[in-house]
């Protein structure tokens, strides 16, 4: 399959998954408390924390690996079985303690569910990870699709029934069984249950810089959650949480979803000897003109925005949302760069500049923590900012580019950004920034901001307008054939 009909199938998937958890999340904030929605991030950031010793990548060893006999194969079922096990037992046992550790005693049913749920991984492991070899997109789209539908529509039917902060939970296991059926229809020729170790060295080196990668970048995230719920209470978390929550849906179903389908061709660009710099600059340069404008304008409209969909009770959560946005756009500014540490076998120097960041980002985060949350969210700007002094040199190494590659990217989306957000940037200004602007005003600008990043997408004749008309071009092929 290729790239854009991968991308095809992966975003309209996405899409649909993007509306349908976007809505839910609606919902939920309308039915639980900050409080609620704080027990159950608490158990999220112990969950990661934990999950930070299981965080081996091994299905990204499966599609990278130019062979793959059935021994690896195997071997690597077999490690990520021992993984997944290890992870459930340590999670019963934390369950019983999480009053004392967390603060919150109510977290323990939520892991005892959480460390169910997970067992399901084991699985679905050999069948998801060769439909990601394999670059079945489509496949893949339909299961992350029926997880999020089901997961979404279970929570929103727990919280009505009073489950309160259990709803999610309780979803996970729900949405996780549901997936594990659909994984072994598709995935039914790679379905395996045979253990073995005769291969377990690579995979495990591998595995070992995967986590000393991933790992550390995870033990950030959740331990500042912890921190946050110690220092200013489970509500403030449930606020920053929301706000969280809401920057990494959008980052996840727009960003990852880009990465997920370059990274396998890349992978094999790089094993046959293709152009993989071409389409990782190609791609870099697609990423920003989009994933920034949106960032900045969501950054923008943050105040009306969170006073619309989830309502006054949300509202603190507004600015740390938009400090979180704007994490995300200098993050996005060395984007994919894991992917090229990992292709070119360097991720051992990328555990040591993600545990620089650790030791610098979690005390500067701790300090924004003891003020308030959007002082707590604005350290997530410097931590962004550290990673990009850091990996910007070796993203253009790595990807083998020209000292001008990566500037011209930036200015040509910088462009962008701007004419897209200026319609909402103007309209705050006159209204104050106040949270209760209009939703037709805010509509409008949306609107007009979009038709602006287009119109400039033509004038420049910037490489997305490239890949519309050639989607344009294809659509009409389809319709005259019909």
């Amino acid at each position: 399959m290729s790239v854009r009909r991968s991308l095809a199938w992966t975003f309209s998937g996405q899409f649909i998954a993007f509306v349908v958890q976007f809505g839910g999340l609606i919902v939920v904030s309308r039915l639980l408390s900050p409080r609620e929605v704080g027990i159950y991030a608490i158990a999220m950031a112990a969950l990661g924390l934990i999950q930070v010793f299981t965080t081996f990548g091994i299905a990204s060893f499966i599609v990278r690996e130019a062979e793959l006999p059935t021994e690896t194969l195997e071997a690597a079922f077999t490690v990520n079985a021992i993984l997944i096990v290890s992870l459930t037992l340590l999670l019963a046992a934390l369950s019983f303690a999480t009053g004392p550790l967390l603060g919150a005693p109510q977290a323990g049913s939520v892991l005892r569910v959480v460390a169910l749920s997970n067992l399901l991984a084991i699985v679905n492991f050999r069948p998801s990870a060769m439909l990601q070899r394999e670059m079945q997109f489509k496949q893949l789209s339909i299961i992350s699709l029926t997880n999020i539908i089901v997961q979404t529509s279970a929570t929103i039917t727990f919280a009505l029934l009073g489950a309160s902060y259990m709803s999610p939970a309780y979803a996970a296991l729900v949405a996780g069984v549901a997936v594990t059926v659909l994984t072994q229809i598709f995935g039914r020729h790679h379905i395996g249950f045979r253990v073995s170790l005769a291969q377990w060295r690579p995979i495990t080196t591998f595995g070992l810089q995967m986590m000393s990668v991933s790992g550390v970048a995870m033990i950030t995230g959740k331990l500042s959650d912890l921190l946050l719920g110690r220092i200013l209470g489970v509500a403030a978390l449930g606020l920053y949480g929301r706000a969280s929550n809401l920057s990494g849906i959008i980052f996840e179903n727009l960003y990852g979803t880009v990465t997920r389908v370059v990274f396998v061709q890349l992978s094999k660009d790089y094993r046959e000897g293709g152009d993989w710099r071409g389409t990782y600059l190609r791609s870099f340069a697609m990423i920003t003109a989009f994933m920034w404008p949106f960032l900045i304008g969501l950054a923008i409209l943050s105040r009306p925005v969170i006073f619309i969909l989830y309502g006054a009770q949300w509202l603190p959560a507004a600015l740390p949302l938009s400090a979180l946005l704007v994490a995300q756009f200098f993050g996005v500014a060395f984007g994919m760069n894991w992917e090229l540490f990992v292709l070119r076998g360097e991720t051992g120097r990328q555990a040591r500049y993600e545990v620089a960041r650790l030791v610098l980002g979690v005390p500067i985060f701790v300090i924004g923590c003891l003020f308030s949350i959007l002082a707590a969210a604005l350290a997530k700007i410097v931590d962004a900012l550290i990673g990009l002094v850091l990996y910007y040199p070796h993203v253009r190494r790595l990807a083998q580019l020209d000292r001008y590659a990566i500037p011209k990217v930036y200015r040509d989306s910088g462009i962008l950004t701007v004419m897209a957000v200026l319609p909402a940037l103007v309209t705050m200004i006159v209204y104050d920034w106040s949270p209760r602007t209009p939703l037709p005003v805010v509509a409008g600008v949306g609107i007009l901001g979009i038709a602006l990043w287009f119109g400039t997408i033509i004038v420049m004749r910037h490489p997305l307008h490239d890949e519309m008309l050639i989607v344009w071009r294809r659509f009409r092929k389809t319709r005259a054939v019909v």
